[in-house]
């Protein structure tokens, strides 16, 4: 028994240390999307650009004869003169960019602590901050190679003076990416940066939107549930894959069970297929299985929920007690009615089902919902730590959108609103709060949501009864 208890342990091990290992190809891609790409690149340019000055002092110059005589006359009259000038830069550039990097991730990490860790989700996404990166590096190893290949009977001249000018452009640089770094922690331009790349995911998801369908239509009496090989986010779906799968078998149907940005653990059902007898299931159910793709890292490019979710924690932290900040609260409640505005009145067409390319994939859009939901949950926050004008604000968007709501989804605004008058009674009723009130209840009168008006001005009435009296929040609003 021992021993047979020793072999599971082993066996556990060894498919933890396969899962990790098997990671690796996911964690490496997440690097470089984020982050590494454009670094990279720009590290191999400079690179390139060693190799490229290297044979240009090492040939024969032309027309730049001149130029390379007047440089050896002036600057670096020797190999020795070249290797201290290039020495100088070298160690110059890693001091500066160690020091200024330390310095800007302690920045970092003080204005994570109060705009939570999509500080440096955004920070790193930047494609300016990425470019900056690989600035420094690769002036670093520009110089490192140029270095390496003085010798006492050749001397770098174009390498040593395009090293000497990129120290140079280096220290201008350095201003601008302190300037930049300032800049892009101003929690609008945080929020701002969150709600573009929430834009574009949701234009990426158009493709997905229209091929799939949103309610299912099969009827086929085999069934198979396909269930999460590992745990993570969803981040991709291949559609074309299962396209390719779903040919063979045109009577199927695969009910998706998880929306991109869900996470599922190890055993949860991802899809449902619904099929007619003699259909190859398992073939259908390996195929959804190698088609959904699961990471431990959520992709912002492809999931807008993500960036509902990093709105949704910058402006709860900010609005609560914990913080008492409701200039970020405010911001993000600004840039999600924007969205709402923008989602609301998207084509329908582009989400249709009677496309050539359709599949018979039914896929759970949730984003909108998502969306409906942050904005409930800012009330409810806003209500715990008294912050009227943040409740306002939310109010106020609403009811300026309301008239361009699908009837649905003005419901469900209705629903937002109505819900957050459990809570209203923790208010004090400011001069702008009662206008807030009065704006959504006539735009809900607009919609022909009558019932949710009358309740949202009963609530005010109640709520002015105690405008004049002194009250605490659980005599504010008098029991009936």
């Amino acid at each position: 028994m021992p021993g047979k208890g020793m072999n599971s342990t082993t066996a556990a091990r060894s498919e933890s240390l396969g899962a990790r290992i098997a990671q690796i190809p996911f964690v490496v891609r997440h690097a470089f999307a984020t982050f590494l790409a454009v670094p990279t690149l720009v590290v191999a340019a400079f690179i390139l650009l060693a190799i490229a000055t290297y044979a240009l002092d090492r040939g024969e110059s032309g027309r730049l004869q001149p130029l390379r005589e007047w440089l050896q006359s002036h600057i670096f009259t020797d190999p020795e003169a070249a290797t201290q000038v290039l020495s100088t830069i070298a160690g110059g550039m890693i001091t500066v960019t160690s020091i200024t990097f330390s310095l800007l991730l302690v920045a970092l990490q003080q204005s994570a602590g109060s705009m939570t860790h999509a500080v440096f989700d955004q920070f790193l996404r930047r494609y300016l901050n990425q470019v900056y990166a690989g600035w420094f590096i690769g002036i670093t190893l520009f110089t490192l190679v140029t270095l390496a290949t003085v010798r006492p009977e050749f001397n770098p001249t174009f390498g040593a003076t395009l090293a000497l000018l990129f120290a140079v452009s280096a220290l201008y640089v350095l201003l601008l990416m302190i300037y930049s770094a300032i800049e892009q922690m101003r929690p609008s331009a945080i929020l701002e940066s969150i709600h573009d790349h929430t834009l574009r995911a949701r234009e990426r998801q158009a493709d997905l939107l229209r091929r799939t369908r949103r309610e299912p239509k099969g009827h086929g009496t085999a069934r198979e549930t396909v269930r999460a090989p590992s745990d993570g986010f969803v981040t991709d779906i291949d559609l074309d894959a299962l396209g390719r799968v779903l040919r063979a078998a045109p009577r199927a149907e695969i009910v998706l069970r998880l929306a991109l940005g869900s996470y599922a653990a190890y055993g949860d059902p991802i899809a449902d297929i619904v099929a007619a007898p003699g259909d190859d299931l398992d073939g259908l159910a390996a195929a959804v299985e190698r088609a959904v793709t699961l990471e431990r890292e959520r992709n912002l490019e492809r999931d807008p929920s993500f960036g509902l979710e990093q709105m949704e924690t910058i402006a709860w932290t900010t609005i609560s007690t914990s913080k008492q900040d409701p200039n970020p609260g405010l911001e993000a409640v600004r840039n999600l009615r924007d969205l709402l505005a923008r989602w609301a009145v998207a084509d329908p067409e582009e989400t249709g089902e009677a496309e050539e390319d359709g599949l018979p994939i039914v896929y759970p859009d949730n984003v909108i919902e998502r969306l409906m939901g942050t904005i409930e949950s800012l009330t409810i926050v806003a209500s715990e730590s008294m912050q009227h004008h943040v409740y306002a604000d939310v109010l106020r968007g609403l009811a300026t959108t309301m008239d361009r709501l699908p009837p649905e989804l003005a419901r469900r605004a209705e629903e937002v609103v109505l819900r957050s008058l459990a809570g209203l009674g923790d208010q004090v009723l400011s001069a702008e709060l009662e206008d807030a009130l009065g704006d959504i209840a006539a735009a809900l009168d607009g919609a022909g949501l009558t019932q949710g008006a009358a309740a949202v001005r009963a609530a005010g009435t109640e709520l002015a009864a105690s405008v004049g009296s002194l009250n605490s929040r659980a005599t504010r609003v008098p029991e009936r």
